[in-house]
């Protein structure tokens, strides 16, 4: 196993106290087929799991915590079972991962959902103190994966720990099927091709222009969207560049799909910004990858004129 890209102590030594000298970064295990991204080496821990018909299980935990400064400040953590020597109970796997999510709080919200080509169950969980974000599949190495998110209620949702995890072969290749089928015949995962057109029109149409920072100038903008195209995932973006501070990065704004909402570094495919539309044409930016470790949450203007 291996996480890659976390920046050296010395590095780290001179990052701003807003960032707490942690980068999030990409976390692969290929001893439990997964890759995942945290803020941080994970602790990796064991807890039994039993099953609704009483088989006794074990799952393993890998559990990060990003610091109490950050953006992103909360506890990140992926359960997995190993369902091969209870294979008849895989149907009802998700179902009762779930149970176990739900007694943790209020349940805000629960649907079917789509991560990277796997059918997954998503939850949204409340406490007084915080927000639980879940997903849950089964892959077809007969493995329960449980990703939780706990954050503060008003820090902004957790996309680029979500919508990361990927699901190894075992040569340490992602897997993605070639179609997503619901549970049952009447259910209907939320991917279609149909669905991810009209998405990603509509953020497209409300990210497109030139935006200025509050006390900037259209001339210096701090985000300037350019052309769609698609991540290397295959996802559908826009090309941009950011520029703050007399530093110029280029990168992709992803426009649909679980990912959406990220401001990509599109060599490593890593997320630099997360992106918001808000009310009165207004665009957020929040940091949370290198180069733009550090930098101060936005909110952005849109330059009169600069949609055409």
């Amino acid at each position: 196993m291996r996480f890659v890209g976390l920046i050296s102590a010395v590095a780290a030594f001179f990052i701003s106290s807003a960032a707490l000298a942690q980068e999030w970064d990409v976390y692969v295990n290929r001893e439990n087929f997964f890759s995942l991204n945290l803020p941080g080496e994970p602790t990796e821990t064991q807890m039994p799991w039993k099953t609704a018909k009483g088989t006794a299980l074990t799952a393993r935990v890998f559990t990060a915590v990003a610091p109490a400064s950050s953006i992103l400040a909360g506890t990140y953590s992926l359960t997995i079972v190993d369902y091969n020597s209870a294979k008849g109970e895989i149907p009802t796997a998700i179902e009762e991962a779930a149970k176990v999510v739900r007694a943790k709080g209020t349940v805000k919200y629960e649907g079917v959902n789509m991560l990277d080509m796997h059918r997954s169950w998503r939850i949204t969980v409340e406490t007084p103190r915080s927000r639980i974000l879940a997903e849950i599949l089964v892959a077809m190495n007969g493995r329960l994966y449980l990703s939780q998110a706990e954050t503060a209620l008003n820090v902004p949702p957790p996309a680029n720990f979500q919508a990361s995890l990927q699901i190894l072969d075992d040569n340490g290749v992602r897997i993605r099927y070639r179609t997503v089928t619901g549970a049952t015949p009447d259910e209907v995962v939320p991917v279609t091709p149909q669905n991810t057109a009209r998405e990603s029109g509509r953020v497209a149409a409300l990210i497109n222009g030139t935006w200025k920072a509050a006390g900037g100038s259209c001339e210096a903008a701090y985000f300037k969207s350019a052309e769609r195209l698609k991540t290397k995932r295959g996802e559908e973006a826009m090309a941009g560049t950011v520029v703050n501070s007399g530093t110029t990065i280029s990168g992709q704004a992803i426009i649909s799909g679980p990912r959406e909402g990220q401001f990509i570094n599109p060599a490593n495919d890593q997320a630099i910004f997360l992106f918001e539309n808000k009310p009165g044409d207004k665009l957020s930016f929040s940091a949370i990858g290198a180069p733009a470790i550090g930098w101060p949450d936005v909110t952005l203007d849109l330059c009169p004129g600069s949609r055409g």
